[in-house]
């Protein structure tokens, strides 16, 4: 009867059900966070986002994490010495 058990277990993949809904709990906690990242930066005024130095334009990418302030470090190695 074990060997049984241990083989429908097997059969039906259980811990990769449980991975599966792991994975799905995950990314609805990200999805949250983002939503929730997205909602509080769009209430702001332009002049507080002004104030953190961000642009209406960025909340999106701030909110999914794909955004990079490279604007401070980009520097033109042609003027070098020059400016």
């Amino acid at each position: 009867m074990t060997q049984l058990v241990i083989t429908a277990a097997n059969f039906l993949n259980i811990d990769g059900v449980i991975d599966l809904f792991k994975e799905l709990k995950r990314k609805a906690a990200v999805r949250r966070t983002q939503k929730e990242t997205f909602k509080a930066l769009s209430a702001l005024s332009d002049h507080d986002l002004k104030d953190i130095g961000i642009g209406r334009s960025d909340i999106t990418s701030i909110s999914i994490g794909t955004f990079h302030n490279d604007r401070t470090t980009k520097t033109n190695n042609n003027l070098k010495g020059w400016v």
